[in-house]
């Protein structure tokens, strides 16, 4: 579908923005103009341009004391969001406690926002995990078990929406030809689980299994992620069986009733 030129220059300008506020993280929380145009290769003016709005918008403020900007009130609101979705799967932390020390992997509850999978709450294992999963951090749908448990189960235009888009290679075995991703996605629904190994990064495994609400729609998924050299695949089965039981007792808890 093409755009005009007013909608093409709408959604660089959204992605720009969206640019400028993943920059800012606890470790690196206050950039400058000059650092942010650094580091996006963007020119000055467009940066200045893009952060007036924001601040503008409450999304960034400034620090008298050294002209730097920081994140403002409205993206804390946002994050006051992502806590209320994390409070409704409060009751479902034992079951992540439990799933990490049985399979002695990092397990998670994971969402979709936004075409992105966030990872919504986690507990981790005994086993050091040098990927970052941490909570509230966000991946691409396509290239990993949690994002495709989730969209496996999403409408055909939001699927047509995701697969159609450029998607990004991170590995040699990332799927990114939108038939073939969506012949992957079809067999996801048809087995009611997902299993990526090395699509996000080499040498890294994910099991994932959808869990539904109340109204019986898929909402978000239960993962355990790790690094493959400590799981064997005579493995796989047991970690999906008891995936999709634990997976089923998380939608009970969200008001889902299998007749």
């Amino acid at each position: 579908m093409k755009h005009s030129l007013n909608e093409q220059y709408f959604i660089i300008s959204v992605k720009n923005a969206m640019r400028i506020l993943r920059l800012f993280t606890p470790k690196a929380p206050e950039f400058g103009i000059t650092e942010i145009t650094k580091r996006l290769n963007l020119s000055k003016g467009t940066v200045h341009r893009y952060v007036k709005e924001l601040v503008q918008e409450g999304f960034l403020v400034q620090n008298t004391s050294n002209d730097l900007y920081r994140l403002g009130l409205s993206i804390l609101a946002l994050g006051g969001i992502v806590q209320s979705h994390k409070e409704a799967y409060e009751d479902a932390k034992p079951i992540l406690v439990d799933l990490a020390s049985r399979f002695n992997l990092p397990a998670h509850i994971c969402v979709m926002e936004h075409n992105k999978v966030v990872y919504l709450l986690r507990e981790m294992s005994e086993l050091s995990m040098k990927l970052v999963t941490k909570s509230g951090r966000h991946n691409d749908l396509h290239c990993t078990a949690e994002g495709l448990a989730i969209l496996a189960f999403k409408s055909r235009a939001i699927i047509e929406n995701v697969t159609s888009q450029p998607l990004k290679k991170y590995t040699e075995f990332t799927v990114i030809s939108p038939i073939q991703l969506r012949q992957v996605i079809n067999q996801i629904h048809y087995d009611q689980f997902a299993i990526t190994k090395d699509t996000y990064a080499v040498g890294f495994i994910s099991f994932a299994v959808p869990i539904k609400d109340y109204s019986g729609d898929v909402v978000s998924s239960l993962a355990l992620i790790g690094e493959s050299k400590y799981i064997h695949e005579s493995q796989y089965d047991e970690i999906i069986a008891v995936l999709q039981k634990n997976a089923k007792e998380i939608s009970e808890m969200l008001g889902y009733y299998d007749e």
